[in-house]
């Protein structure tokens, strides 16, 4: 008889921790879905931003260090021998 109250007072503090891994997984999964969505949230928002000719003129640092664009002065051809 001792081996069976034994055998069920595990299975209880089994059951226990069960409940308790699930209900910490739980919360640890909805934030990892909260962080998930406010990332995604700020990756949209800057991909947008960089739409934008001038603010991307002061965000990207590669911008301002561009040329001219060809399309304003034409090719530059060599001209004799």
């Amino acid at each position: 008889m001792q081996g069976k109250a034994c055998g069920r007072q595990e299975r209880e503090e089994a059951d226990e921790y069960e409940e308790l891994f699930l209900g910490v997984a739980g919360r640890v999964e909805k934030m990892a879905v909260a962080v998930l969505v406010v990332l995604l949230s700020l990756l949209l928002a800057s991909q947008l931003l960089l739409q934008n000719p001038r603010i991307r003129y002061l965000l990207v640092r590669v911008e301002q260090l561009e040329g001219t664009p060809y399309g304003e002065h034409g090719a530059l051809v060599r001209s004799g021998p």
